[in-house]
């Protein structure tokens, strides 16, 4: 394997695992929904700006609707979810959730597109992962105690809701019409997302909370928000779109359950997050979900996929 491909690879498992934790870090000081909008709304309009620079400025007709709709799915949606379960949740079991988004991916090429076989082994994979989020949800309240225990279970259920959110939105991006650069297409669902994210917390009241602005300046909150912009944003989405053409799509959704690895030992190494016996159960089910349906996913042949 190249140098470039081990890179990337690098990126998506290693930035996009470290990734959880800096919304954990940012999240405990700044209120979620603004941390959110800042994070896409500055790394929306550097991809922008970079496409713009590279003369890829090709915006099809049809295509502002599309990134608009994806953007509010996507980003505004799913990451309102992410920040604000962030707060009552682990960042390692945050980061399991999400590792669900193909699981669901899957269920909806199956009933809906109908351009996914139902193999033994998938739908196995859909089953382990769906009793594993189960579990997670269930023992939430047993790391808790009164109104803490509910708010624990409610973020878990947020976070799934947000893992719909993504995945509906990249089944939806198949049918849309979306700018052929793929820089300036995530760049304008990344700003039109964190635009709405900024929304949402004056409209929460959030910007009545914020804290001074010497707190907000800490080195750790600025290391923590460049890593999500330049590193978890930028770099690794760059990285993501180069291996998406350049490799199967199977192995480089291996992220998907790499990622939760690298959040959990993040998490309990530098921010002594530590799981349960059953949670750990639920993490192994999911992690074991999540791989058998990508190893037993299987494409319907063109001739036979049905027009929906």
């Amino acid at each position: 394997m190249s140098i470039r491909r081990l890179l990337a690879y690098g990126a998506i498992y290693f930035l996009w695992g470290g990734s959880f934790l800096g919304i954990r870090e940012l999240v405990a000081v700044i209120p979620p929904f603004f941390a959110a909008g800042f994070r896409f709304t500055l790394a929306g309009l550097v991809l922008i700006g970079f496409s713009h620079l590279r003369g890829q400025t090709e915006m099809p007709r049809g295509s502002r609707i599309g990134v608009s709709t994806l953007g509010v799915i996507m980003f505004t949606l799913m990451y309102a979810a992410l920040f604000w379960g962030e707060i009552l949740v682990p960042s390692g079991i945050a980061a399991v959730i999400s590792a669900m988004i193909p699981v669901w991916i899957f269920i909806g090429e199956l009933a809906i597109l109908r351009t996914q076989k139902a193999t033994l082994l998938a739908v196995a994979g859909v089953v382990l992962g769906f009793a594993g989020v189960v579990v997670l949800a269930w023992e939430a309240p047993l790391s808790h105690s009164g109104s803490g225990a509910r708010a624990s279970t409610l973020a878990v259920l947020v976070l799934i809701g947000g893992t719909f959110c993504w995945s509906g939105g990249t089944l939806l991006s198949r049918r849309l019409t979306l700018p052929k650069p793929q820089t300036l297409n995530a760049g304008w669902q990344m700003a039109v997302g964190g635009g709405l994210l900024f929304l949402l917390s004056a409209m929460a009241g959030e910007l009545r909370r914020l804290p001074a602005l010497h707190v907000m300046l800490r080195p750790t909150l600025i290391f923590s928000m460049a890593y999500l912009v330049f590193a978890a944003s930028i770099v690794t989405f760059t990285a993501y779109v180069w291996l998406i053409a350049h490799e199967p799509a199977t192995r480089v959704a291996s992220y998907a359950y790499v990622n939760p690895v690298i959040a959990l030992f993040a998490g309990a190494v530098l921010a002594g997050e530590r799981l349960s016996a059953l949670q750990l159960v639920g993490v192994l089910l999911v992690l074991a979900g999540v791989f058998a349906t990508l190893t037993g996913k299987q494409v319907v042949p063109a001739a036979r996929k049905v027009a929906v």
